[in-house]
């Protein structure tokens, strides 16, 4: 997941400002510290095209 960001040069910044989170709780969600919401994963899937099958990989 964190390749398709850095790819798609979408920071965490970015992705806090969607889903209206500080950048400290995305970098936790990043790294597997917090759980992402479905509304969190509809909500960067609609601003940013990111596949939902990303957020729920073992």
């Amino acid at each position: 997941m964190l390749a398709y960001f850095k790819q798609n040069h979408i920071t965490q910044q970015n992705l806090a400002d969607s889903i209206d989170r500080s950048v400290n709780t995305v970098w936790n969600k990043l790294h597997g510290r917090s759980k992402w919401s479905v509304v969190e994963v509809q909500k960067l899937h609609d601003d940013f095209g990111v596949p939902t099958q990303y957020f729920f990989r073992d």
